[in-house]
């Protein structure tokens, strides 16, 4: 969505913890993201802690946004050829809880 329309995000910080069971996979996958946001000039960093719980995206145009079971929380389709698969609007999710605010509301710690 970021990239469909014109944007004036160019930067992302994403905080997330490293999955112990997946360490590989999970690393090359954003990283595989990093690269693929560079050809349009947004730069993803990434930061993982060992103490949260909810993942948290902030944007450099003070956008926050925090999810609460971590950044996969579509469903898998059952096949290639099954609504959504493509079109992730039309995916069902897991339950989750997602916050978005502006750094505006937010205090100063």
């Amino acid at each position: 969505m970021l990239i469909k329309g014109p944007c004036s995000v160019k930067t992302i910080h994403l905080l997330t913890s490293l999955d112990n069971a997946g360490k590989a996979k999970q690393t090359s996958s954003l990283e595989e993201i990093k690269q693929s946001l560079q050809s349009y000039n947004i730069t993803l960093e990434l930061l993982y802690s060992s103490s949260i719980h909810d993942r948290e995206i902030r944007f450099n145009n003070g956008w926050i946004i925090k999810i609460g079971r971590g950044l996969d929380y579509f469903k898998k389709t059952q096949g290639r050829f099954s609504i959504g698969y493509c079109d992730f609007d039309l995916r069902h999710c897991h339950e989750t809880t997602v916050d978005i605010f502006h750094i505006k509301h937010t205090k100063n710690t």
